[in-house]
């Protein structure tokens, strides 16, 4: 199979194997509306974060954002160095912390009027269960 489904639970966002019908982390049941696709080393910036909703809107925005760990592409321009960080709260592992830096970057983003981060670099720190990441780069606006 090309690509692995699995199933997330709602409650505690615990990933699953794709038959089960409850949550092996906190027994919360799921079904076939939980259901997410894996795929390996790629992916969007659409996710479920726990503490966000974003309106049409700020979705639309964030659809819009380039972000990568590449020199600033044609038709961009660097305009500031920028830095975010984002940590699990000891949950979720390093997609959790991944998840918060990412907000972190659409929160500055949106605030600098960026239309995106370029040479972004992480840094993680690990701490047992707790995992934060520092992530700094070129703040870009198209040209």
């Amino acid at each position: 199979m090309l690509n692995e489904r699995y199933r997330v639970c709602p409650q505690c966002h615990h990933e699953n194997l794709i038959d089960a019908n409850f949550c092996l982390n906190c027994g919360q049941k799921l079904g076939t509306e939980n259901e997410a696709l894996r795929l390996p080393f790629a992916g969007d910036q659409h996710f479920d974060h726990p503490n966000v909703t974003l309106t049409t809107t700020e979705q639309a925005a964030v659809d819009q954002l380039m972000i990568t760990n590449g020199t600033v592409p044609n038709g961009y321009t660097r305009v500031n160095a920028v830095f975010a960080a984002g940590n699990n709260q000891g949950q979720r592992g390093y997609k959790g912390a991944w998840e918060d830096l990412n907000v972190n970057l659409w929160r500055l983003c949106a605030g600098q009027h960026y239309d995106g981060v370029a040479n972004l670099k992480l840094v993680p720190t690990v701490r047992g269960d707790y995992v934060e990441l520092f992530g700094y780069g070129d703040g870009v606006k198209k040209n």
